[in-house]
């Protein structure tokens, strides 16, 4: 059992909402955290137990109650897509730009992980769309990179900037290009992605970074369709 772990945060893990209500009528404390900061509504949100968290909120919790890492509980349901427990901390007034200490957002960690009824509901809950993590990635941005083209799809829908660029100047075009992504890529040109944007480190473009890496299918679809440029402004080592 990790330290710190009271009889509170082991039954908010499992799931069981009458005994976590009976602890805390018996004045177990609501809000104390493990040795790694979690407290029990952080768990149950994790887990995906929303009449735990219930219970929990009821009895005073803190809804923005965070990890030493600053991750919330409507940070960790979105994360893992416990779309019912997001549904009911933003109904109590969760902050949805809540974030980590690298910036990402509840709905960044959706579109990370393809939740896509999560990022719908965060998004029509007004959640911003163009929220960067502290590399300057957007939501967009790190679907197009980990390969979720129905996630893309929902945010350039609800309109996501296709041309927004990282600190290092790199789009989701030029990412979705350097993963091989090629479902993607042609979803971000058919929505009109540049597709000579260069990253600001070595000056190269989409065509160039699938090049480099080797994915051929993404290479022959910008040589094709989006008469793509060869060339860098730097020299590639």
């Amino acid at each position: 059992m990790q330290e710190g772990i009271t009889a509170l945060h082991a039954a908010a893990e499992k799931g069981h909402q009458r005994t976590v209500a009976l602890l805390l009528e018996n004045g177990a404390e609501v809000d104390r955290k493990t040795a790694e900061g979690r407290a029990a509504l952080y768990i149950a949100a994790k887990r995906g137990h929303v009449e735990v968290v219930k219970s929990l909120l009821e009895h005073g919790g803190d809804i923005e109650t965070n990890r030493k890492n600053g991750r919330t509980a409507i940070v960790i349901a979105s994360k893992k897509g416990n779309v019912e427990v997001v549904k009911y901390l933003a109904g109590r007034g969760a902050n949805l730009e809540a974030c980590r200490n690298d910036r990402c957002t509840p709905l960044y960690y959706a579109a990370k992980k393809g939740h896509v009824e999560v990022a719908q509901f965060l998004i029509d809950s007004t959640a911003a769309l163009e929220a960067s993590s502290i590399d300057g990635t957007t939501p967009l941005m790190i679907a197009a990179q980990k390969g979720r083209p129905v996630m893309v799809e929902v945010l350039i829908d609800r309109g996501a900037n296709v041309e927004a660029c990282r600190k290092d100047g790199c789009t989701a075009l030029y990412l979705a290009a350097k993963m091989g992504q090629l479902r993607i890529v042609k979803l971000l040109l058919e929505h009109g992605a540049n597709a000579d944007a260069r990253d600001t480190i070595l000056g190269i473009t989409p065509l160039a970074v699938a090049a480099i890496e080797g994915h051929l299918e993404v290479v022959k679809h910008l040589l094709a369709n989006a008469h793509a440029s060869f060339t860098s402004t730097n020299q590639v080592r």
